[in-house]
């Protein structure tokens, strides 16, 4: 079920367009998990061999000030929404964000994610998960491998898991290549969304590659990333895919090289040394500094985006979502800030001017070659500099890549501007609790009883109502303060046994009990399912069963009635609920 902040917003859309029409071309990205900036030959590395990417930099144009965000969770809502994390939620992104992935699948598109997902607290909350966020399909791990282990989901569905490190790189390559070959809709463009765990944490090579390069087992894991990203490519070209696909390499964030993590991590295998290089550039992962944020970034699209060519113009992941919208032809929202900008004049080579400036998180802004960090500014504690003196800090990025020569001292009207600067943009922030769209009112039956709630996540065609009762009986009511009733209105019920449930609604009242599955349903009884948190349907009649210790155990689920669309007719402007838990305190 997809969520937004208000049902009916009047949106205007402007889609930028080459020629009179969007261009329309397949979309892969291969994001990669805590690689360093350094990384890479074509971005300096001595040791690492990665000559697939470095060919993929000559056919491209290779980015050197690309940001992403400064950790994993964070990184990917940021990605996917246009929005930064302080807006989209990073770990926690609630289904009301609204990703590239939703829009293009609205204008036509396929759309697949394989690997690391991440912002569904690493937990199968279906409303957050790959399909409800905009994918036809999923492939991944919900999480991270930070206990040397990943359990996988395909869609919905629990997949099984696997402690082999070593394997991930191929097996999400495999089903990357599995895709475009075979579940494919070729009368369709795609995009791809490939989100590596490697090279986060408990890392690890196949036996092709362990042992093989100058850099060490993490050595070992590029060049073989630089081998299945080669492999993935040579798909397209076998397809006759790769003149019609824009192709974008980077990572979630920098190296993670600090010693506090490095210290109290447990698991590593033996003698690894699992962080990237970030070249120049000061901290790593979990850091405002560049080293944080500042990732290889790699485009290629034949006869679009120039080869051979070096761009140090300001670029940033968050400008992902509003430049598929202007190539791919779907509409972004105009209900919710967009941090990003559309880049597609950078990318085709018609300018080689990109973002004005670049927020870091609860940290500061670069503008130009000006970087400005507040005293407070956040870092992870295992980033944490201990020297670090609280000062407002102020560098040339241009003479100090480095961030070594703070000159807060010798600008301070600049870091005046940047400050306030800063503070705008984190003043763009809105939170709204819930759609002002609908009056939610509850009536106590029972004193002193725990507080009974009716959650609103609402969409344009479809809202849902969710309502909990600790106590396990009450009533209330949802009145439609304006405009129309959603297509769809479905009554989600979070008791343990739904023993009455009565619904009025336009002046007829209809029961909601629900007897077990198959059970005789009279003519006033509204259809009722139980579920599983996944959406599939529940044997027996309560969320309630026994255990092998004469106990009972809570089943994780709800209820769910749909209210027919006859009966929200437009003078229909509430619904009037009470219930009863079998269960009930």
């Amino acid at each position: 079920m997809k969520v937004v902040i208000s049902l009916y917003v009047v949106v205007l859309f402007a889609i930028p367009v080459l020629e009179g029409k969007p261009l329309r071309p397949n979309i892969l990205i291969i994001f990669t998990d805590d690689q360093g900036y350094a990384d890479l030959a074509c971005y300096g590395n001595k040791k690492n061999k990665t000559p697939r990417l470095d060919q993929l930099a000559k056919e491209g144009t290779r980015f050197t000030s690309f940001y992403s965000q400064t950790v994993c969770g964070p990184s990917r809502s940021a990605l996917l929404t246009g929005r930064q994390p302080l807006r989209s939620g990073g770990w926690g992104m609630p289904a009301s964000e609204i990703t590239w992935a939703e829009l293009a699948r609205k204008a036509g598109y396929q759309t697949a994610c394989i690997g690391k997902w991440d912002v569904s607290n690493r937990k199968p909350i279906v409303d957050r998960m790959p399909n409800a966020q905009g994918f036809d399909y999923y492939f991944g791990a919900l999480g991270a491998n930070d206990n040397g282990s990943v359990q996988f989901h395909e869609n919905n569905r629990a997949a099984g898991s696997s402690r082999d490190m070593g394997g991930l790189v191929r097996l999400y390559t495999e089903k990357s290549i599995d895709f475009i070959k075979n579940k494919r809709d070729s009368a369709k463009p795609f995009m791809l969304y490939l989100a590596h765990t490697m090279m986060h944490t408990i890392i690890d090579a196949s036996p092709s590659f362990r042992g093989k390069s100058e850099g060490g087992l993490y050595g070992d894991v590029v060049e073989e990333f630089d081998h299945e990203t080669g492999r993935l490519l040579d798909v397209l070209d076998d397809l006759n895919l790769s003149e019609t696909t824009l192709v974008i390499y980077t990572s979630d964030n920098g190296p993670w090289n600090q010693d506090k993590y490095t210290k109290r991590k447990k698991g590593h295998p033996e003698g690894s040394v699992f962080w990237g290089e970030a070249g120049p550039l000061r901290n790593g992962k979990g850091s405002p500094y560049e080293a944080g944020y500042r990732l290889p970034c790699i485009v290629r699209w034949p006869g679009k985006v120039p080869a051979n060519r070096t761009s140090d113009a300001i670029f940033a992941s968050i400008d992902f979502l509003p430049t598929f919208a202007g190539l791919c032809g779907f509409a972004t929202p105009d209900d919710r800030q967009i941090d990003g900008i559309d880049q597609t004049e950078l990318l085709l080579g018609k300018t080689e001017k990109g973002r004005d400036y670049f927020y870091f998180n609860r940290a500061g802004v670069r503008k130009g070659k000006w970087k400005y960090l507040r005293p407070n500014a956040h870092f992870h504690g295992y980033a944490v500099e201990d020297g670090r003196k609280k000062l407002d800090e102020l560098y040339d990025l241009e003479e100090d890549l480095g961030e070594r020569n703070n000159l807060a001292d010798k600008h301070p009207d600049l870091v005046s501007e940047l400050k306030e600067l800063t503070t705008q943009l984190e003043s763009k922030r809105v939170t709204v609790d819930e759609p002002t769209q609908f009056q939610i009112r509850l009536k106590d039956r029972v004193p002193q009883r725990k507080s009974a709630s009716i959650k609103v996540n609402a969409g344009q065609e479809a809202v849902i109502f969710e309502v909990s009762d600790p106590s396990g009986i009450g009533s209330g009511s949802i009145h439609l303060r304006n405009g129309q009733w959603p297509e769809k209105v479905i009554l989600r019920v979070l008791l343990s046994g739904l023993e009455g449930f009565e619904i009025k609604v336009g002046g007829k009242t209809f029961s909601g009990a629900y007897h077990g599955e198959g059970a005789p349903r009279r003519d006033n009884c509204l259809p009722v399912r139980m579920l599983d948190t996944e959406g599939s349907p529940l044997s027996g009649r309560y969320l309630v069963e026994s255990d092998e210790g004469g106990g009972t155990n809570r089943r994780k689920g709800y209820y769910e009635i749909e209210v027919p669309q006859a009966l929200l007719n437009p003078e229909a402007r509430g619904i009037e609920l009470s219930w009863v838990d079998f269960y009930r305190r």
